[in-house]
């Protein structure tokens, strides 16, 4: 009887800023189960789920030296991942999560496959945006535009040149769909049609393309 080999993903996302961040990393898991037993079956392997939130912190009180602890749990559960799927739906600003941005630098750096999403279903928008609004979808909107969207045209309106903000710095414009690093560590450089995937599930099935050739 052949050995079942385990890839183990690390799932980097602001998800865990969310009202439910548990039941956020219960759903992903959930959908790992699922292609496991519908699509990689018959492939002797399957995805193990490492959520940042699986960790129990000792004492956890809202102070620096819980959030050291934090950050080492997930840098350990990331040395022992096979490889990274990281949300990159614009947190907080116009691009992902700085959080996430450091932990695929992170993977990148142990040369491990990175692949990104986006989800439509949720912007992680700040309060003055529609969390509904699906006018600029991140996996359908350059990061020009997204710069843009995100101020609401205060960068634009008043900057002294277009293609700067408010404080003359120049906004990055290359046609892709977030910061270039961010994509470059995801992108095959023979690619260049490439986009992240639009959902998790659809993520999940680039790893398994790439990483087992189904």
């Amino acid at each position: 009887m052949a050995t079942t080999k385990e890839f183990n993903i690390y799932l980097a996302g602001p998800e865990v800023f969310l009202p439910d961040p548990v039941a956020e990393g219960a759903n992903k898991r959930a959908v790992i189960d699922r292609f496991n037993r519908e699509v990689l079956h018959d492939k002797n392997c399957r995805f193990v789920a490492h959520y940042p939130l699986d960790a129990k912190i000792e004492g956890y009180t809202n102070n620096p030296r819980t959030a050291m602890r934090i950050f080492h749990t997930c840098i350990e559960m990331m040395d022992k991942s096979d490889l990274i799927i990281a949300n990159i739906t614009h947190f907080r600003g116009p691009s992902a999560d700085v959080g996430v941005a450091f932990e695929m630098g992170y993977m990148h750096a142990q040369q491990k496959p990175v692949f990104i999403y986006y989800n439509m279903e949720e912007t992680y928008c700040l309060d003055h945006q529609a969390a509904n609004d699906k006018t600029h979808p991140d996996a359908q909107t350059i990061y020009r535009d997204k710069v843009r969207a995100f101020a609401k045209g205060y960068f634009i309106d008043r900057a002294p040149v277009e293609g700067r903000d408010n404080d003359n710095f120049l906004i990055e414009d290359f046609g892709l769909t977030d910061n270039l690093m961010l994509i470059g560590v995801a992108r095959d450089d023979d690619a260049p049609d490439y986009s992240p995937a639009n959902s998790f599930q659809a993520a999940l099935q680039e790893a398994a393309q790439s990483i087992i050739g189904t």
